[in-house]
């Protein structure tokens, strides 16, 4: 698939910036992967997440009250002038 239409996404996910956010995700995951070695990948990630998330290969939860926290400033020991000493 070379292009992902709007129109295919919101058939999966009827809210585009949380399909966008999902997506991202996954490249962020396909990113780390490719980093370490574990995965190869011959095109580009971003159409490759947006490809996934079309075709509902992607789980996707929502996150827990601690997994929000931890994705805050203070869960990465920040603050808003930088990190924590």
């Amino acid at each position: 698939m070379r292009f992902v239409s709007l129109e295919k996404i919101w058939q999966v996910y009827p809210n585009k910036y949380q399909a966008l956010n999902v997506a991202a995700l996954e490249a962020r995951r396909v990113i780390e992967g490719l980093n370490k070695g574990e995965l190869q990948l011959g095109r580009n990630i971003y159409e490759h997440s947006l490809e996934r998330l079309v075709n509902s290969e992607i789980n996707y939860d929502k996150l827990t009250e601690a997994e929000m926290e931890a994705l805050t400033r203070a869960g990465y020991g920040e603050t808003a002038y930088g990190p924590t000493a």
